[in-house]
C-alpha cells in the first residue's frame, strides 16, 4: 500500500474507533442514568479521557496528512470533514460524561414516571440509531444513512419543544416540588437534543465529502429569512445562492 492509501486508511480506523467508543458512552450513559449506577456513572467518566486522546490523535494524523501529502479534491474533502467529525464526536462524548457527573455526584433523581412522560428511553435509542447511520455512512458511503439522520433529529427536537409543558401539567397540583431536580431533568433532555444536532452536524460533512455538496445552515438561513418577513423572492435567491 503506498504511503498516501496508508495515511488514510490509519486516520479512518482511528474515527471508526472513535466512534465506537463514543457509541458506547451513550449506550451506558442510558443505562447509567435509569438505573442510578453510580459505578457505571464513574466508567463513563474515565472513558471520556480515552475520547479526548482519540480527537488530539485524529488531529494529529490528519495535519500530518495535510502537510505531507498535499490532498486535493476528494482527499482534501476527507480530511476536513474528519476533523469536524472529530470534534462533533468529542462534544458528544461531553454531553454523556456531563450525564453521568450527575448520576455519579448523585444530584439527579429519575423516577419511572418521568423516565415516560419524558420520553427519555426513545431520547437514547433515537440517538443510537443516528450513531449507527453516520458511522455506516462514513465506512460504507451510503449516503441516504446520512440523510436519514435528519429525520431523525426532528423526533428529537419535538420531545424537546414539549418539555417545558409536560412538566408544568406534572407538576401542577403536586406540593413540595423540588425544583432543582426539575432543572437537571430539563437539561439532559436539552442535553440530548444537542448531541440530535451533533450527529446531524456529522451528517452534513458526510455529505460534504462525499458528495461536494455543502448543507449546513441551508434551511435554517431560510427560516429566519422568513421569520423577518422577506420577501419569497429574496429568500429563494439565497437558497439558489447556496445551493451553487
Amino acid at each position: 500500500m503506498k504511503p498516501f492509501e496508508y495515511e488514510i486508511e490509519n486516520i479512518k480506523t482511528l474515527v471508526n474507533e472513535m466512534f465506537d467508543l463514543v457509541k458506547d458512552q451513550v449506550h451506558l450513559t442510558k443505562e447509567a442514568l435509569l438505573t442510578s449506577d453510580h459505578d457505571l456513572s464513574g466508567e463513563i467518566m474515565r472513558k471520556e479521557k480515552r475520547v479526548n486522546a482519540y480527537e488530539l490523535s485524529v488531529d494529529r494524523e490528519i495535519e500530518d496528512f495535510l502537510a505531507l501529502q498535499a490532498p486535493v479534491a476528494t482527499d482534501l474533502r476527507f480530511a476536513i470533514a474528519i476533523l469536524k467529525i472529530s470534534a462533533s464526536l468529542e462534544r458528544i462524548g461531553d454531553h454523556a460524561y456531563r450525564i453521568s457527573t450527575l448520576v455519579f455526584d448523585e444530584q439527579l433523581k429519575v423516577n419511572k414516571g418521568i423516565v415516560e412522560l419524558l420520553q427519555i428511553s426513545t431520547l437514547f435509542d433515537e440517538i443510537d440509531d443516528m450513531l449507527i447511520n453516520v458511522s455506516d455512512a462514513l465506512e460504507k458511503g451510503e449516503i441516504e444513512l446520512a440523510k436519514k439522520v435528519f429525520k431523525q433529529d426532528k423526533t428529537l427536537d419535538k420531545i424537546n419543544k414539549k418539555l417545558p409543558g409536560l412538566l408544568d401539567e406534572h407538576y401542577k397540583n403536586k406540593k413540595n416540588i423540588d425544583l432543582h431536580n426539575i432543572i437537571l431533568i430539563s437539561r439532559v433532555v436539552g442535553k440530548l437534543e444537542r448531541v440530535g444536532d451533533l450527529i446531524k452536524n456529522i451528517a452534513e460533512e458526510i455529505i460534504f465529502y462525499y458528495e461536494s455538496e455543502v448543507i449546513r445552515h441551508r434551511k435554517k438561513n431560510l427560516k429566519i429569512s422568513k421569520k423577518l418577513g422577506e420577501a419569497t423572492g429574496e429568500a429563494e435567491s439565497e437558497k439558489t445562492g447556496m445551493e451553487e
